[in-house]
């Protein structure tokens, strides 16, 4: 029985860590953070070739964090049974004995800093922790490793007592210029520099993958510590989801096109979710998970089941036109044809919430909807700032209550959309030919409903909802759609907006 998680929505068998075999009188912990997550993976882009690197450049992200964990390991001269996690962007190691990272630091900084300019990198720290604090003052301790790793992120590359150089390549015109990354050179005879080759051959080789298959980081195009090597199992995680054609990687464009396929109208664009767990760092302070390492482990361990092995199941069946970019920790960053983007994001915010017990968690999204020529560095920032409006939604005391969707320019609770969605969804179940003009002004009424009180004439929406009835429906036989309709745009304006956008964004060529 698991104490966190439903394991009748996903068993992740979560195994439990024998940390005694491991723990010493005295110990060191090691934690890596990857910070600039976002910019490593987003920045420079076009729209165009992002498909062919954004799963690859992802999965670097997991590939390294394992590797220094490995490196560490064997600097340490111990076994990998000392590594606690690598997931999210984050390791933690601990070992019996003390090590300098200074060096280890230095080699990360430099290869990003050659590699991609310094905007990305890991950051490492070493907490010192005995036998007695780690079993009985673990919650405390857990404090501790948070604000040593946020002093990482002020110390980034040293630069206070280093002067590092960033040198860019020379000769770079419009021809020159690698077509993914838009920063470097291309390397001779080829569209792509050195590294986003790197991404490119990455991304091929986790699409073809048999997964449980154990592979040299060489073969995986991965060279941070000179000639240091090792193996890493190509898991579940690291193959996630992305939608193929006899095995070539589908280009947003394609995805696009894959839009409202079963329909013969709907716009063909991309919906773009993010979406992150609610509230996560004050959960873990005040709740037990921090109480003992084994709540913390079996907690951290099946959050990220949930997103980065559920979710990507989830789409493997029933949303196959959803390109996982980011899928694990306690955050979503997806890509897909925009209707069933929707379309799983109200489906997964509930399962979510069973997973968890309810026990208080919740989740909120941002959704843009967007042609896929739209840069997709934009789309990435863009969408972000969504997410951060459905942080800050108020409940009517003016109390942030989170737990929201931003999407048309409206945020609305959770709750309260798919309540309404689901009462017009049956209400309009035999009016998918009303008039594209009707339900405009539909639109129009819910912004007059929404803004009464700045315009006392807003007020008449009403009547006019009355008189577009008695136009242009049958107002006997259509009554029932009327009084539903009425009471959401009155009741709940903002969700009702948005069922009548996706309503349209459907019927539209």
């Amino acid at each position: 029985m698991n104490k966190y998680f439903d394991s009748k929505i996903y068993d992740f068998k979560y195994k439990s860590k024998n940390i005694n075999d491991i723990l010493q009188e005295e110990n060191y912990l090691i934690v890596g953070d990857f910070w600039g997550i976002q910019s490593f993976i987003f920045d420079g882009l076009t729209t165009k070739n992002a498909a062919k690197v954004l799963r690859a450049k992802s999965a670097f992200v997991q590939i390294i964090m394992e590797v220094v964990a490995k490196y560490i390991c064997d600097s340490a001269k111990v076994g990998y049974k000392h590594i606690l996690t690598t997931n999210a962007g984050k390791f933690e190691v601990l070992l019996p004995t003390d090590i300098d990272i200074t060096a280890i630091q230095q080699k990360l900084d430099d290869y990003f800093i050659n590699n991609f300019y310094g905007i990305s990198g890991i950051g490492l720290a070493k907490i010192r922790v005995n036998k007695n604090e780690w079993q009985k003052d673990y919650k405390n301790f857990r404090e501790q490793v948070a604000k040593e790793v946020e002093k990482t992120k002020f110390k980034k590359f040293d630069l206070i007592n280093k002067n590092p150089i960033l040198e860019y390549d020379e000769g770079i015109d419009n021809q020159s210029l690698c077509d993914i990354c838009n920063v470097r050179k291309k390397e001779d005879k080829k569209d792509e520099c050195k590294v986003c080759d790197s991404f490119i051959k990455l991304g091929k080789r986790l699409a073809n993958f048999e997964v449980s298959e154990l592979v040299s980081i060489k073969k995986l195009y991965i060279d941070i510590f000179d000639d240091y090597d090792c193996d890493i199992v190509i898991d579940e995680r690291l193959v996630s989801y992305v939608p193929t054609n006899d095995k070539n990687i589908l280009t947003f464009e394609e995805i696009a096109q894959n839009s409202c396929k079963d329909s013969k109208t709907g716009i063909k664009a991309l919906g773009i979710l993010k979406a992150d767990v609610d509230g996560m760092g004050n959960f873990i302070k005040t709740s037990n998970i921090t109480n003992h390492f084994e709540n913390f482990d079996e907690f951290s361990k099946g959050l990220d089941s949930f997103f980065s092995l559920y979710v990507t199941d989830r789409l493997k069946q029933d949303y196959k036109n959803i390109y996982t970019v980011f899928a694990g920790g306690d955050d979503l960053f997806l890509v897909g044809a925009w209707d069933e983007v929707m379309d799983f994001s109200r489906k997964i915010r509930d399962i979510f919430l069973t997973y968890i017990k309810n026990n208080g968690l919740t989740i909120s999204f941002g959704i843009a909807i967007a042609k896929p020529h739209t840069p997709i560095s934009y789309l990435a920032n863009h969408t972000e700032e969504l997410l951060e409006k459905s942080k800050e939604m108020k409940d009517d005391k003016d109390k942030i209550v989170k737990d929201a969707l931003t999407i048309w320019d409206e945020s609305v609770h959770w709750d309260s959309y798919l309540e309404v969605y689901n009462n017009l969804d049956k209400a309009f179940e035999n009016y998918q030919n009303i008039a594209t003009t009707t339900v405009y002004r539909l639109l129009e009424f819910c912004n007059m409903s929404k803004n009464i009180n700045k315009d006392i004439k807003n007020t008449i929406w009403k009547s006019k909802l009355n008189y577009l009835f008695s136009r242009n429906m049958n107002i006997e036989e259509d009554k029932d759609l009327m009084e539903v309709l009425s009471t959401t745009i009155d009741e709940n304006p903002s969700e009702t907006k948005v069922f009548l956008s996706e309503f349209i964004y459907k019927r539209r060529d």
